[in-house]
């Protein structure tokens, strides 16, 4: 039997295009580790990925690949989601003849909805993919009626989940993820664990684990392993796409040495992504010293209220030692950060802003343009979308109801977000351009141009701030309209007058 599993194209999102939370980071790997686990069942298995491409070209070259299993890593792409599922329509009306069967993310939050709304869709994977689509291929193989755990489909005409399905344990006896298309020069990604031991309202990571949090870490040596396997193919820089890299506790902690040292002999660079409880001095050391350069924080909020509403479990003084710690060890950290979350009042926002000028986060474009309007992104199944919803708080848009859009307790809380967030577009999207003088790939702290347009953005933030504590009640639309155009325009002067002393 032929299976194809496919990376579909993601049209880019207009609102959302500087916006990586539709999935959790480690989704780049899900199809390849769908393949391998398939490959290893003895199928016939070809990855497409057609993350580039036009839905028109995917369907032709879907017509011309023949199988009897498509199956597709659904990713939430925003307000065009819809436009994979006019895909999958379009790709049976032109006879494609086998089981569209849909995982990931996305697709085990809204299996029902897919299953009632879109019969181009035959099943869905509800939670990890690998041994799922593995059984669900023996089935079709055998023709077994198709009633798999992990499995929802349609029965008797109601869609039906056959069972949950407990996550891989230990994550050792998966095989290494395939990797057909690795590019000369790519960071290469690789998940050390999966799962979280915290449960943040806004994280999507426990739903793919029917909303347990629970964190389950790959052994040392069998991550090592695969590393010196991409070694020997060239590759030496590495991202750790793990929703955070060190397990809790004391036994975490020990994982992760244990990793380090592992690392230190491939003669590797890396980066990872972890929570601010978890860090210390010694292991940050033995991490630098096999090889670590980048590391971003889950900060979230320098307001105590906040994170507990968030249910992060930390405190702000845990996260301005974690921050402190990493640039002991030589690094700057990124940072995880909702600036505005809809329970928020102003003195939060306040408290935010002290934060990030007292640990001195607001010093580079790149990073201030994202810190100073990311708000909390709410999607179906996390905690904080159910609480929104009991508490009216939350408007339910997008595909299926994905994406909530949040109403804010305190509407000069949202009337500031509503105006910052074109702002910080506005230069995020000046950034990307390869011709600006502001171009991402140039910046560095302190240097002129980029200082002084951050600058300007931290003053305007204030400015807007200031203009919000001021009000009575939400500003008429003509007032932010000219508050909005003014600011734009400041940023316009200024990036005319960088431009003309570069000249």
């Amino acid at each position: 039997m032929r299976i194809v599993l496919l990376e579909h194209p993601r049209a880019p999102s207009a609102v959302h295009f500087n916006e990586i939370a539709n999935t959790p980071l480690w989704s780049c790997l899900m199809t390849g580790y769908a393949a391998s686990s398939l490959l290893d069942a003895g199928f016939d298995v070809r990855i497409i990925d057609a993350t580039r491409r036009s839905f028109a070209e995917t369907v032709k070259w879907l017509i011309d690949t023949p199988s009897e299993l498509l199956a597709v890593h659904a990713v939430y792409f925003w307000e065009r989601a819809g436009e994979l599922f006019q895909m999958l329509s379009q790709l049976k009306k032109k006879g494609y003849g086998g089981m569209v069967c849909l995982f990931g993310f996305f697709p085990t939050l809204v299996w029902r909805d897919i299953l009632d709304h879109a019969p181009e869709v035959d099943s869905v994977v509800v939670g990890e993919p690998e041994e799922t689509l593995v059984e669900l291929a023996r089935s079709l193989t055998t023709g077994a009626v198709v009633r798999v755990d992990g499995l929802a489909a349609r029965l008797h005409g109601e869609a039906t989940l056959f069972g949950m399905r407990t996550p891989v344990v230990p994550l050792d006896r998966l095989p290494f993820p395939l990797r057909p298309f690795l590019e000369a020069d790519e960071t290469v990604s690789v998940l050390a664990s999966r799962g979280c031991y915290n449960g943040c309202s806004f994280c999507l990571v426990p739903t793919l684990n029917d909303g347990r949090a629970v964190w389950r870490g790959r052994s040392a040596d069998n991550v090592a392993a695969e590393i010196a396997s991409l070694a020997e193919r060239g590759k030496r820089d590495f991202y750790f796409v793990d929703p955070n890299f060190i397990g809790p506790g004391k036994a975490g902690k020990e994982n992760a040495m244990r990793l380090s040292r592992a690392l230190a002999r491939l003669g590797i660079t890396f980066g990872m992504e972890t929570r601010a409880n978890d860090i210390t001095g010694p292991l940050l050391r033995s991490l630098c010293n096999a090889g670590l350069t980048s590391l971003l924080l889950g900060i979230e909020s320098g307001s105590p209220r906040v994170l507990k509403r968030l249910c992060k479990r930390t405190t702000v003084a845990q996260n301005e030692r974690a921050i402190a710690a990493v640039r002991d060890a030589g690094i700057e950290p990124e940072i995880g950060f909702i600036m505005f979350e809809p329970a928020s009042t102003l003195d939060d926002v306040i408290e935010n802003m002290k934060f990030l000028e007292r640990n001195r986060l607001l010093d580079r474009l790149g990073r201030t343009a994202n810190l100073l309007y990311h708000s909390h992104i709410a999607f179906k199944g996390t905690p904080g979308y159910r609480a929104a919803i009991e508490h009216g708080m939350l408007v339910p848009e997008g595909l299926y109801g994905f994406e909530g859009r949040l109403l804010y307790a305190d509407c000069r809380v949202g009337w500031l977000a509503g105006i910052m967030r074109p702002i910080c577009q506005f230069i995020l999207r000046e950034m990307g351009k390869p011709t600006s003088r502001i171009h991402w790939s140039a910046e560095a702290v302190g240097q002129k141009p980029f200082q002084v347009v951050n600058d300007q953005l931290v003053e305007i933030f204030k400015r807007m701030l200031a203009t919000a504590a001021n009000l009575t009640s939400e500003p008429e639309i003509v007032r932010t309209g000219q508050l909005l155009a003014g600011a734009l325009k400041e940023l316009e002067q200024t990036l005319t007058e960088v431009e003309a002393r570069a000249t």
